[in-house]
């Protein structure tokens, strides 16, 4: 064989093994800006230079993207999922994987702080996903689904759009579970959280997430709202009490009834709530009942309930 035919047959079998590659590993980029409105950074990796984002500009794995006042980002990755990235928020790519030769995708994200927007296909050839997004307090699968994550330094608010949402805090080991349904052969584990649309969850520092709190249609839309204006997440802003459809003293009964202590409780909000007054929620007390009538006893009187400013709550 003469030199000019290794060096063709060095050629062909480079592109045929690069041709058998995986579209992910191809290419550094993993996704592209498709929106950018107004200001728009990222930053490649911990160390790396901040680098204005610009539309059709690749995005890798470690990139971390900041957005801030009045501007917004929207990214396409290979799997077609989209993340709508609201003002004043930051969000990094941990890890991102996508073999549809393979049936696999995977992939890791962290809402350090904003609102974000997640639309996730549903793809019934993709035996193998294993997405999540985590937050300051919250852990979630995502596999087929649309929902919308609210994420400040000590809170975390999930809004179901589109499908299921399964979550639990990130005191926990995330269980086999995903967005839009629970895999195959899988088990809800202790702490998770699985919502459907019309209602929201509330993931509070060492919680467990609250289970499903109502939402309305205006509540929705209130939320959905936020990925134009985003959220003031400094210190000294009351953020969290004004967020759509979040009742602080409703979360408290949710999380008491899953068997929560109050004192914990009170030091969860005590990182996001600047009203006093919700410290000084305590549950009502049981029915007192004469002594020898028995607990049945068709009069027996009420006493005790705490306040939540003026209101006394009871379940």
């Amino acid at each position: 064989m003469t030199r000019r035919s290794h060096l063709r047959f060095y050629l062909v079998c480079t592109m045929a093994f690069l041709i058998s590659l995986p579209i992910w590993a191809r290419a550094g980029d993993v996704g592209n800006f498709t929106q950018v409105e107004q200001r728009v950074d990222y930053q490649k990796g911990e160390t790396g230079p901040v680098i204005p984002a610009k539309v059709k500009q690749g995005v890798e794995v470690k990139d971390v993207i900041q957005t801030y006042e009045v501007s917004r980002a929207q990214v396409l990755f290979r799997d077609q999922t989209i993340i709508t990235i609201a003002p004043k928020s930051r969000i990094a790519v941990e890890s991102y994987m996508f073999d549809p030769a393979k049936f696999q995708r995977s992939g890791d994200f962290e809402l350090i702080q904003g609102v974000v927007k997640i639309v996730v296909p549903t793809a019934q050839k993709l035996e193998k996903t294993s997405f999540t997004l985590t937050t300051s307090t919250a852990v979630m699968g995502i596999r087929g689904t649309e929902f919308l994550v609210t994420a400040g330094k000590h809170f975390t608010v999930v809004y179901p759009i589109k499908d299921e949402v399964c979550i639990t805090s990130t005191s926990q080991k995330p269980g086999k579970y995903s967005v839009g349904g629970t895999a195959p052969g899988g088990v809800s584990q202790k702490g998770e959280v699985c919502l459907d649309p019309g209602s929201m969850s509330v993931i509070l520092p060492n919680q467990l997430p609250s289970s499903g709190l109502p939402v309305t249609p205006a509540v929705l839309a209130a939320a959905e709202a936020l990925v134009n204006t985003g959220i003031d997440d400094t210190p000294g802003k009351c953020i969290m009490s004004s967020l759509p459809g979040v009742d602080l003293v409703a979360v408290t009964k949710n999380l008491l009834s899953q068997g929560a202590d109050l004192g914990t409780i009170r030091e969860s909000l005590s990182m996001v709530s600047c009203d006093p007054d919700i410290y000084a929620y305590s549950p009502p007390a049981p029915p007192e009942t004469p002594a020898g009538l028995g607990p049945s006893f068709p009069g027996g009187g009420g006493g005790g309930g705490g306040t939540v400013g003026v209101a006394s709550p009871s379940f």
